[in-house]
């Protein structure tokens, strides 16, 4: 029956056409699955022919094939379009100021640095402690004892004794006394966002922030106004 089926679609064509037909396409499309079933029917043995029931298996196959091809072109198309208005959306962020997880204060030549912190009942006896680049305590900032939730470091871009510092990425650490307990506090920092970057190899969009770095869009806390 093998042999049939191949002299049926081999009458019409050569094998070069063959070739050139492989190089064009790399699948079968639906037609190609029903002149297949038609070349089966035709040829099939007479002495034991296949029931309705194998042909409208195949049937459901090929229906089954025709609707996952179609479902994965839809879902393509979603994806790129959804991608497209991700980006629309983030390069609205550009000179925008976001709110994310970190502990670097981008300082300019002008103006402070803010960060942040959640803060929780049980601390005490907090200060926020500012490193140069080089890793030297520029100021510590007392921040007595702040009320449940997120709150402010203020950080005017001066030194311990209120001299401007060189602009640059500074560090900040925040320490304080959990129920006794020393501890490092996690600090959150604000940033302007440079640019956007479409994401690469499965990678999602990302922004690029100042004195921090490339972000993802998702570990964006805040954006303020």
């Amino acid at each position: 029956m093998v042999s049939s089926i191949g002299s049926s679609f081999g009458a019409s064509s050569s094998p070069a056409a063959d070739t050139n037909s492989a190089t064009k396409t790399n699948s079968l499309r639906q037609q190609d699955f029903l002149r297949l079933m038609v070349a089966q029917m035709q040829n099939q043995d007479p002495m034991n022919p296949q029931t309705n029931g194998d042909f409208l298996a195949q049937m459901a196959q090929f229906s089954t094939n025709d609707s996952i091809a179609s479902m994965q072109s839809s879902i393509a198309q979603l994806a790129s379009t959804l991608q497209s208005n991700q980006a629309l959306q983030a390069s609205a962020l550009v000179g925008r100021s976001v709110v994310v997880d970190g502990n670097k204060l981008a300082l300019g030549n002008e103006g402070g640095a803010k960060a942040s912190f959640n803060m929780t009942a049980g601390l005490n006896e907090l200060n926020a402690s500012i490193y140069s680049p080089a890793g030297e305590l520029v100021k510590t900032i007392p921040l007595g004892q702040p009320n449940p939730g997120l709150t402010e470091i203020p950080w005017d871009g001066t030194d311990g004794n209120n001299q401007r510092v060189a602009a640059g990425t500074y560090t900040v650490k925040v320490t304080g006394l959990d129920h006794g307990k020393e501890t490092v506090v996690p600090t959150m920092v604000t940033a302007n966002v440079d640019s956007v970057s479409l994401g690469q190899n499965g990678e999602g969009l990302k922004l690029n922030v100042a004195g921090i770095g490339s972000i993802a869009l998702s570990d964006v806390k805040q954006i303020s106004v």
